[in-house]
C-alpha cells in the first residue's frame, strides 16, 4: 500500500493489546454535517477533540482533510494511551495479571457449563473456537472475539486513527501524551463485577454476528460528523449494560476532563484523540467540560 493514499503516514505494527481495548469504542463507536471534531472555545491556545475510530479498512481512506489540518496545527498529541511507551513485556505481564482469574477458574467455570456451550455455538457461527479463550476471563474473551470478527470483515488497527497519528507524530517528532496507562485501561475492564463481565461477553456474541452493515453505517456517520446517527448506533449497545457504561465511559470521561481542563491554561496547542464513543451523548467529554464552564463547538 502506497503511503500517498493516506493523509498521514501509513502504520506499521501496533501493539496487540491496544487493539483489544480500542474495540469497545468502535462497536458501541464532502460533509453536510461536519466532522467528529470539536474545538474548545475561549482559550488562548488551541485545543481540539477528535473522536476516533480505532479500526478501519483501506477502503475508508482518504480521511476527511480536517483531520490532517487538526494534526498539523497541534504541537502536542494526546491520546487515551501513548502507544509509543508500551513494550511487549508490558502487554504480556498485564494480560497474565488481569485477564486470567486469580482463583484459577477458566472461562467455562466463570460462565457456567450450559452458558458456555451456548456461547461456544454462537462463536462457531463466526468460525471462532471459544475453547482457545478458555484460560481467560469473560471481558477479555469478549474483546478477543471482537478483534477476530473485525479482522474477518477487513478492519485493521493499522488503519485506525490512533495508529496513523502515532506514526505521523513519531516521524515528525511531535510529543505524545497519554490520558491513562495500559494497565489502567485493562484494570477498568477487569474490575467489572462477574455478572457484568458475563453479560458483556454474551451481548458481544449477540451483536457481533451480523455487525457488518452496522459497521458501514458507523464509518459513514463518523466521516460525515453525523452525531445523531453516532448517538444511536454507538450508545444503544450499552443501554442494558449500566456497569460497563459507567466504567468505560462516565468514570473515564470524568478523569480525562480534569486533565483537559488544565490544558486550557497552557500555551501549547493540543489535538486530543479519543474513541468517538467518548464524545457523544449526555455523559460525553464535552458535556462534562461544559458543566465545568468549558465550552466547545463542533467543527463544520
Amino acid at each position: 500500500m502506497a503511503t500517498a493514499q493516506y493523509p498521514l503516514k501509513s502504520s506499521g505494527w501496533i501493539n496487540t493489546m491496544q487493539k483489544y481495548i480500542c474495540l469497545i469504542a468502535l462497536l458501541f463507536a464532502g460533509s453536510s454535517y461536519g466532522q467528529a471534531l470539536w474545538e474548545i472555545e475561549n482559550t488562548s491556545n488551541q485545543i481540539r477533540l477528535l473522536g476516533s475510530i480505532h479500526f478501519l479498512r483501506a477502503e475508508d481512506y482518504p480521511l476527511p482533510p480536517t483531520i490532517e489540518v487538526a494534526y498539523n496545527d497541534a504541537e502536542i498529541i494526546v491520546m487515551e494511551i501513548d502507544l509509543t511507551r508500551i513494550r511487549p513485556d508490558d502487554i504480556t505481564k498485564a494480560q497474565q495479571e488481569l485477564a486470567i482469574d486469580p482463583r484459577g477458574r477458566n472461562l467455562k467455570d466463570l460462565l457456567g457449563a450450559a452458558v458456555y456451550q451456548k456461547a461456544k455455538a454462537q462463536a462457531l457461527q463466526m468460525n471462532i473456537d471459544l475453547d482457545m479463550l478458555l484460560p481467560f476471563e469473560p471481558w477479555f474473551a469478549a474483546l478477543q472475539i471482537t478483534q477476530i470478527r473485525l479482522m474477518q470483515l477487513g478492519f485493521d488497527g493499522s488503519y485506525g486513527i490512533e495508529s496513523q497519528i502515532t506514526n505521523a507524530a513519531t516521524s515528525d517528532s511531535k510529543p505524545i501524551m497519554g490520558l491513562e496507562t495500559l494497565r489502567e485501561q485493562l484494570s477498568i475492564m477487569d474490575s467489572l463485577p462477574a455478572a457484568a463481565q458475563k453479560k458483556f461477553l454474551l451481548q458481544t456474541l449477540d451483536d457481533i454476528i451480523d455487525i457488518d452493515d452496522e459497521l458501514d453505517d458507523i464509518v459513514i456517520a463518523w466521516k460525515t460528523g453525523n452525531i445523531k446517527v453516532l448517538d444511536k448506533l454507538l450508545l444503544e449497545g450499552l443501554a442494558d449494560q449500566p456497569e460497563v457504561y459507567q466504567k468505560i465511559l462516565v468514570e473515564r470521561n470524568q478523569r480525562w476532563t480534569t486533565a483537559i481542563k488544565k490544558m486550557t491554561n497552557d500555551s501549547k496547542d493540543y489535538l486530543i484523540v479519543v474513541g468517538a464513543l467518548h464524545l457523544i451523548g449526555e455523559d460525553s467529554v464535552q458535556e462534562i467540560l461544559k458543566s465545568a464552564g468549558v465550552k466547545s463547538r463542533q467543527i463544520r
